[in-house]
């Protein structure tokens, strides 16, 4: 009789997985964690009251597990590390800070600190070298292992220990922590405190950005960084991930412990990886994908708009591009040559004729919204203005009869190929001048960003930029400090951080970039990255040419959080932070 009642229960398990294995999703979890775990009940007997019927009633038969309320998103970007002593590319900090938390992160859609796992933004001490901070009660990772000040100390004195070594190559660690913090402990289970190297003005923009979260210490050991671990990757945040395979999908989960006020709308995300723009745009057009983000070119856009169920946004943040002018090379070690340059060209014919509208022309290295932005370069130059370009030119003794010979560098993919169409064009500007003669000249990206930012192989250049923290310091110091990516207005030198300016200008820029690195006074580092610019601009350090805008494309049933500033792109602001939470799904 035993026997029996054991093979009605397996005939009925048997008869329960072929329902659920027939009807389950494409992408299904891993089992999830559940808020309250509980114990399985030893198989040594069937309780009477689980007495499973002989025949499987139609009415109590298993059903099947209820369709999931998934978004799909489509990205090109591809993950180089999902540990965050070592991640240091967009979608690898999208995914770290969708799964975990630090102490403070952005408001989403805005560019505003607020506390996020830290009870308020800390204190910071007179020097301005000690900041402290206080855990809120009840933080878990989507295990349910509690976390305490302890725990997150240690996991960040990863990126102080393991972070510069070999096995966490992305160098996350030495760009955004080890110049920076002398050290991290954790005083009592509640509270964090970080000790600095020097007084840094930005150290609060540094804390919301993905290396300072906290990650599990079962899956990120103390000695190696784990660049792609097994799923289930657990974190603090919203979310953990249960499904993971590189560069084809994961899958992203509620965690059931999150206490945090950015809860998860919808039952799952999958974010599939797309390996170019085109198939990608193809994707969310037949449905097969809700929304598509990143890496479209500006004219890729026009044709998407007019798609009947997709919409279009512009996100509010993005990348800048640039020339980078070598103040150490000939003939760009001329002040006359550089100002010529940047009085003789057109921006917005670039953003017309080669964009369509669908890039933004730039008359600052520092973008609209940040600390001291200013369009200085179109109040110094008013560009295109070829009379002061010819007077510049002449000055240094460039006429018709005596043009300047200039060579221009650029990568013809790694932009997209409309790089080529607007350097053909900044060429036909240049020459418009008649005492400018241009030859360009095709690099292969990996051959060129090495000589370009090097210093010492071309004299101009075309780069593109994307912030690691949205902070003016962050548009500014890279092209100054140490040889600034070729601009070479400080080259690198012995015995500073900041390398040995090259005349009085490029020293007084250096002195107030370094004073307002310092300085803890956000309405006085707006006064002196404005000093700062204005002097950039006057020097031309480097000519910013147009800002490129991100996109996200989404099915019309798709809806961003109107509690949060720019729903319209769901809530992707200037930082380009995608809260996955924060999506909406109309069935």
């Amino acid at each position: 009789m035993k026997h029996n009642r054991w093979f009605q229960i397996f005939a009925l398990v048997v008869l329960a997985s072929m329902i659920l294995v027939a009807c389950a999703p494409q992408a299904t979890p891993t089992t999830p964690p559940t808020a309250e775990p509980t114990v399985a009940a030893p198989p040594t007997e069937v309780p009477p009251t689980e007495v499973p019927p002989t025949e499987v009633p139609a009415t109590e038969a298993p059903t099947a597990e209820p369709t999931k309320n998934t978004v799909i998103i489509g990205v090109t970007d591809k993950l180089a590390s999902l540990d965050p002593a070592d991640a240091y590319a967009i979608m690898d900090w999208e995914s770290i800070k969708n799964i975990s938390e630090g102490l403070l992160r952005w408001k989403p859609g805005t560019l505003d600190l607020e506390p996020a796992l830290a009870t308020d933004m800390g204190t910071i001490s007179e020097d301005g070298l000690t900041y402290t901070f206080t855990l809120k009660d009840g933080i878990k990772f989507a295990d349910g292992t509690p976390l305490d000040a302890t725990m997150y100390a240690a996991q960040l004195n990863r990126l102080l220990t393991i972070g510069p070594g070999a096995t966490c190559p992305n160098g996350v660690a030495g760009a955004l922590v080890t110049p920076y913090v002398q050290s991290i402990t954790a005083p009592d289970a509640k509270t964090i405190v970080f000790t600095l190297k020097n007084k840094i003005g930005y150290f609060v923009q540094l804390l919301a950005t993905a290396p300072y979260v906290v990650s599990d210490p079962k899956t990120f050991p103390a000695d190696t960084c784990v660049l792609f671990p097994e799923a289930p990757i657990y974190g603090v945040g919203p979310w953990y991930i249960s499904q993971f395979t590189k560069d084809e999908q994961i899958v992203f989960e509620p965690n059931p412990y999150y206490t945090g006020d950015l809860k998860p709308q919808v039952d799952q995300i999958i974010r599939r990886d797309y390996a170019d723009a085109q198939t990608m745009a193809l994707a969310v057009q037949n449905g097969e994908i809700d929304v598509a983000w990143r890496q479209f070119s500006p004219d890729q856009i026009n044709p998407l708009k007019a798609i009947e169920g997709l919409n279009v946004a512009t996100v509010p943040g993005g990348s800048i591009r640039f020339l980078i002018l070598n103040h150490t090379m000939a003939p760009t070690d001329d002040p006359n040559v550089v100002k010529a340059i940047a009085s003789a060209i057109d921006r917005n014919e670039i953003a017309d004729t080669v964009y369509g509208g669908n890039v933004e022309p730039l008359y600052s290295m520092i973008p609209s919204g940040f600390l001291g932005a200013d369009d200085v370069f179109d109040t110094m130059y008013a560009a295109p203005n070829l009379d002061a370009a010819k007077q510049f030119l002449a000055a240094s003794g460039y006429t018709e009869t005596n043009p300047l010979k200039l060579e221009m560098w650029y990568p013809p993919e790694h932009y997209g190929p409309s790089t080529a169409a607007w350097m053909e064009l900044i060429k036909k500007q240049l020459e418009a001048t008649g005492a400018i003669q241009v030859t360009l000249q095709a690099q292969e990206w990996s051959t060129y960003v090495t000589a370009l930012t090097g210093g010492q192989a071309y004299a101009a250049g075309v780069l593109g930029w994307f912030f690691d923290y949205p902070d003016s310091s962050n548009y500014l110091d890279p092209f100054v400090y140490n040889g600034g990516e070729g601009t070479n207005v400080s080259p690198a030198a012995e015995g500073t951080d900041y390398g040995n300016p090259i005349n009085d200008k490029a020293k007084q820029l250096v002195d107030l970039l370094a004073q307002a690195d310092s300085e803890t006074d956000q309405g006085k580092r707006a006064d002196l990255y404005k000093q700062a610019a204005d002097i950039y601009a006057d020097l031309v350090a480097s000519v910013p040419i147009f800002f490129n805008a991100e996109h996200i494309i989404y099915r019309t049933n798709i809806t961003g959080t109107s509690t949060f500033a720019y729903p319209e792109t769901l809530n992707v602001g200037p930082n380009i932070e995608f809260y996955y939470s924060l999506i909406n799904k109309t069935p």
